[in-house]
């Protein structure tokens, strides 16, 4: 567990060299937190239970729906984006400020996670 524990990290500090990310979180399908960077105001466990939430209301929709995969959920406030992502077993909860591209961050981002899937 302690070489997961690790890994987890390793990948926290990779989404936070993405321009433009001010805090990370690598939660459970339960929601619980595994690994996390938040700075300044972000509280880990609300972007944890944000990212955990809106992930859950995307698998939903995918269910119902029939529409494919999850890959990401976006949630704007008018101060800040949350970017949830599925990562297979785990997701992954970036925050950003407002006036952030999501464009610009999602590319790096989905190819991290895609990375974090084959090894959790």
């Amino acid at each position: 567990m302690a070489e997961l524990d690790i890994l987890l990290k390793r990948f926290v500090g990779d989404f936070r060299k993405i321009s433009g990310v001010e805090g990370c979180v690598i939660t459970s399908s339960d929601g619980a937190i595994l690994a996390s960077d938040v700075a300044g105001g972000v509280n880990e466990e609300e972007l944890g239970a944000i990212t955990i939430f809106s992930a859950g209301i995307g698998v939903q929709l995918d269910t119902e729906l029939k529409l494919g995969r999850l890959e990401k959920i976006v949630v704007e406030g008018s101060d800040y984006k949350i970017i949830s992502i599925n990562s297979g077993p785990v997701y992954v909860g970036l925050s950003t400020a407002s006036n952030v591209s999501v464009d610009l961050i999602s590319k790096e981002a989905m190819d991290l996670a895609s990375k974090l899937s084959e090894v959790v």
